[in-house]
């Protein structure tokens, strides 16, 4: 019967994990979705965003025509529109024409301003897509240390009631029923601070969802494996290609170059062609039509300045778009440094320091119950156990709120949950 319950066991252990597998998942997921549709920075960079849309519908128009209308030359003591021939009813239109040039470039300088604040935007959600998963995994990680403490806790509390009935029948010492007392009170001095940790965890996953800080969360659960994001050179050289700091930086440098266009194009003439059209009560009519032109050339210093300006802007543009390649470079080395740290302590937790403290604390338990050594060496052994395993799931957390950081640093949706390109607009 016993061989069957645990065939049946190992059969269904791959479904139950595929459906702890899910719960986390698509938990994570909801979660992210709230946060992005909600968020308020958000929803203000997409107005941004459709602000820009429409500046860009603008920077190629033609400035706006102008109607003139007049009377000219009318007596000023007797007055009359017929007497004096000179006196004329005029109307008259007036539109400029920027050099050629010009509104390309100025319609290139908006779009890549609103490619900017595109990628800005995706940059910031993917970042808080980050947040919520690093919080996600730290109330994971808190929840399942407490659970430890409290197992530890209870066994801790029936063996000091045991060592006080040893003690109270002359087969223990005071210092034990003392030791004992003292390991509980302590575990739970940790519970409490733990629950704590837990409290600010939570209202801090709460305030990310626009929820009400003090809203009950429910436990979480770390995933049940190992964060698999691919290889660390993979990423980085997606990272190169697809980031969102790179894609606004390259933005920047385009309309950086687009603005130098247009100063070097601010030293050509705009033409301003004009036409009237003068009513005359009396006399004949008259109409007639001009060209005008401006002259920057005679402001040749602020023409030389302007240059320089846009000149300084683009090579600012392309230093901050080389710091932000370093920034992401040097991210993805450090998240993928405390990747690997993390999941090669938790293979070791795993594979061997915790089940040696396992054996040490069965070992120790029965060694104490025939008299074989002392209450301390039990307690500790005990004691070491539960700590190793608190040391395994903080290790598993941190690996998990690495590939957090893994994403906040490239700007690649590699957390579970995240939304791709385009998905979970503001509600």
């Amino acid at each position: 019967m016993r061989r069957t319950s645990l065939a049946l066991l190992f059969a269904f252990f791959p479904a139950i994990a595929r459906a702890g597998e899910d719960d986390w998942r698509g938990r994570l997921a909801a979660a992210i979705e709230r946060a992005v549709s909600r968020n308020p920075e958000i929803a203000a960079m997409e107005s941004g965003i459709e602000a820009a849309r429409h500046r860009v519908g603008q920077s190629a128009a033609l400035p706006d025509t102008e109607l003139n209308l007049a009377l000219n030359d009318f007596p000023v003591t007797d007055f009359s529109l017929s007497r004096d021939e000179m006196t004329t009813e005029m109307v008259g239109l007036q539109q400029t024409f920027p050099a050629a040039g010009k509104r390309p470039a100025r319609r290139a300088a908006a779009e890549a301003e609103l490619s900017g604040a595109e990628a800005s935007h995706e940059g910031h959600r993917l970042r808080l897509a980050a947040e919520v998963a690093d919080v996600f995994f730290t109330l994971g990680e808190i929840d399942e240390r407490i659970a430890i403490l409290e197992a530890s806790r209870d066994r801790l509390r029936r063996a000091a009631d045991s060592v006080a009935e040893r003690y109270r029948v002359g087969k223990g010492a005071l210092a034990d029923v003392l030791r004992a007392n003292l390991d509980a009170t302590a575990a739970e001095e940790r519970t409490v601070a733990l629950r704590g940790e837990r409290r600010a965890a939570a209202a801090r996953w709460n305030s990310l969802q626009l929820l009400p800080p003090a809203a009950p969360v429910e436990a979480v659960t770390l995933p049940p494996g190992d964060p698999a994001p691919g290889s660390e050179s993979d990423v980085a050289t997606r990272a190169e290609e697809e980031s969102p700091a790179i894609a606004t930086g390259r933005a920047d440098v385009r309309r950086a170059e687009e603005e130098l266009s247009l100063a070097r194009l601010d030293g050509r003439p705009d033409i301003t062609a004009s036409a009237y059209y003068a009513h005359r009560i009396d006399f004949e009519s008259l109409a007639g039509v001009g060209v005008s032109l401006t002259l920057p050339f005679l402001q040749g210093g602020r023409l030389s300045e302007r240059r320089a300006e846009k000149s300084a802007e683009l090579s600012a543009a392309h230093a901050n778009l080389e710091a932000a390649k370093n920034t992401i470079q040097r991210g993805i080395a450090e998240a993928w440094a405390e990747l690997d740290r993390s999941i090669e302590q938790a293979r070791l937790y795993r594979s061997s320091i915790l089940p040696q403290a396992e054996t040490n604390a069965r070992a120790a338990d029965e060694a104490y119950r025939v008299g074989q050594v002392d209450f301390l060496t039990f307690s500790r052994a005990g004691l070491d156990r539960d700590s190793f395993a608190a040391e395994l799931v903080m290790r598993r957390a941190a690996a998990w709120r690495a590939l957090a950081a893994l994403q906040t640093a490239s700007g690649l949706p590699v957390v579970p949950g995240t939304p791709k390109a385009g998905e979970g607009h503001h509600e």
